[in-house]
């Protein structure tokens, strides 16, 4: 494969080796969520899922927030 740009190598292949983010889906409270998993068992909540609008203002459900979850094999 030939990859014809202006843009240098180093900067195109930016983030290459880096290790992908593991994302699964989750039902927190019974609010369907988006979470990284950091570790087995553990991660961090990334994005809502829900359609209602008041699950946006609960802090528990904060982007960014850790969250403990039960490992299952998928």
């Amino acid at each position: 494969m030939i990859l014809y740009t202006p843009l240098s190598p180093e900067l195109v292949l930016k983030g290459l080796r880096e290790p992908v983010p593991r994302f699964r889906g989750a039902v927190i409270g019974g609010v369907p969520v988006l979470v990284e998993e950091l570790a087995p068992g553990q991660g961090r909540l990334v994005r809502l899922l829900s359609t209602n609008p008041f699950d946006y203002l609960n802090p528990a459900l904060m982007p960014g927030v850790g969250v403990a979850f039960l490992s299952s094999s998928p």
